[in-house]
C-alpha cells in the first residue's frame, strides 16, 4: 500500500489478536481501535447470520480461487450482506479462502468408531453439524487455541488446513492427519475498514487498496498451495501420519453432506433465525457464483500470479465505484 500510494496510505500490522481478540475484532474497528481486520464470521453468528448462511456451504467446492471469489463477488454484491456489514459498523474490503480442512490429531482415527466421543475444534456451524453426525463432540475455540488444547488433551483433533502443522507448529502434538476434506473456510472479510477511516481516503487511494487487495488474494491463496505443499514433504521427519478413512466414515461424512445441503434453508431458520426465503437466495447465488468462477479459472495455472490477479481484479474489484462504495 505505501508503494501504491507514494507513501500516502500505510499500515501497521498486528498479529495474533495482538490488537484486538479474536472474537472482537468487528467491536475493534467499529470503535477505531483497528483501522482494518481480519474477522473469523463464524465466529459472531448472531451478528453476521446472512454471512453465516454462505459459510455453511464450504463444501460445495473444495478449490481455494473459486471459493474465494465466489464469497467476495457475492459480498460486494448483495445488497442485504452489505447491509449486515453495515449494521455492524464496518466496511467489506475482500475475502479469502483456506485450503480445504482436516482433522488434526493426537491418535489415530479412521473409522466411525474411533470417532465416537472425540473432541473435536470445529470453526463453524456447518462443522459442528458434521461432527455430531459422525458422533464426535464439537468444541468451538478459535484456532490459536488448537495446539494447547491438543497438548492438554481438551481436544482430540483440531479442524485446520494442513499447512498450518507446519505454520503453527501444531505437528509437535498432533501426529495424525484424517485425509478427510472437509471444504476451505471463508467465512467474514479479510479486510473490515472502519467507515471513519475509509471516508478519510480519496477515491484514487481507495482504488489502489483494490488493487494491492486483487493481488494479495492471489498471494494468499498461493501461500496456501506452497505451504501445502512444503509441509506434505516436511511431515514424514516430524512422524505425522496421513490416516485414510475407511469406508464406513466416509459413507457417513457423505450422507450427512447431501442431508445438510438439503437443509440448509430450514437450518437458517431455525439457528440463526433467518427468512428461509433469504437463505434460498443466498445459497442459489453462491451455488450460481461457484458455477461461474469455476469456468473463469479453468485451465489457469494455479500459481500464475499475474493471470489469477488480472481475472480477480476485472472480475470483482474494478467493477465497484470507489467514489460510493463504503462510504456513509
Amino acid at each position: 500500500m505505501k508503494k501504491a500510494t507514494d507513501g500516502a496510505v500505510t499500515f501497521k500490522v498486528f498479529l495474533g489478536g495482538a490488537l484486538v481478540p479474536a472474537r472482537s475484532t468487528l467491536q475493534g474497528v467499529r470503535d477505531g481501535l483497528a483501522h482494518v481486520a481480519y474477522h473469523a464470521g463464524t465466529y459472531t453468528p448472531s451478528e453476521l447470520p446472512l454471512n453465516n448462511v454462505v459459510a455453511d456451504l464450504a463444501l460445495v467446492t473444495s478449490d481455494i480461487y473459486v471459493s474465494m471469489a465466489a464469497s467476495t463477488e457475492q459480498a460486494f454484491n448483495n445488497a442485504k450482506l452489505q447491509a449486515e456489514y453495515r449494521k455492524v459498523s464496518v466496511v467489506y474490503g475482500g475475502g479469502y479462502s483456506t485450503s480445504p480442512y482436516l482433522l488434526l490429531c493426537n491418535k489415530k482415527i479412521e473409522s466411525l468408531a474411533d470417532m465416537k466421543g472425540k473432541r473435536l475444534r470445529m470453526p463453524g456451524s456447518l462443522w459442528d453439524r458434521w461432527a455430531v453426525s459422525v458422533g464426535a463432540i464439537s468444541v468451538n475455540v478459535p484456532s490459536s487455541e488448537i495446539y494447547t488444547g491438543i497438548e492438554r488433551g481438551t481436544l482430540d483433533c483440531g479442524g485446520n488446513p494442513l499447512e498450518s502443522m507446519q505454520s503453527r507448529s501444531y505437528w509437535d502434538v498432533a501426529k495424525f492427519v484424517v485425509d478427510l476434506p472437509l471444504g476451505p473456510y471463508y467465512s467474514g472479510p479479510m479486510w473490515a475498514y472502519n467507515p471513519q477511516f475509509w471516508k478519510t481516503l480519496t477515491p484514487a487511494q481507495r482504488r489502489a487498496i483494490f488493487d494491492v487487495t486483487a493481488r494479495a488474494m492471489v498471494r494468499s491463496s498461493i501461500a496456501y498451495i506452497n505451504n501445502t505443499s512444503a509441509t506434505e514433504k516436511a511431515m514424514v521427519a516430524k512422524n505425522v501420519q496421513m490416516v485414510k478413512p475407511k469406508a464406513d466414515l466416509l459413507a457417513a461424512s457423505d450422507a450427512f453432506i447431501q442431508k445438510d445441503q438439503a437443509d440448509l434453508g430450514k437450518v437458517a431458520q431455525e439457528k440463526l433465525k433467518i427468512n428461509p426465503a433469504d437463505a434460498d437466495q443466498l445459497i442459489a447465488e453462491y451455488k450460481a457464483l461457484v458455477a461461474k468462477w469455476e469456468k473463469a479459472f479453468a485451465g489457469v495455472n494455479p500459481l500464475d500470479e499475474e493471470k489469477l490477479t488480472q481475472i480477480i481484479k476485472a472480475g470483482i474489484f474494478d467493477k465497484l465505484d470507489v467514489n460510493t462504495y463504503g462510504v456513509y
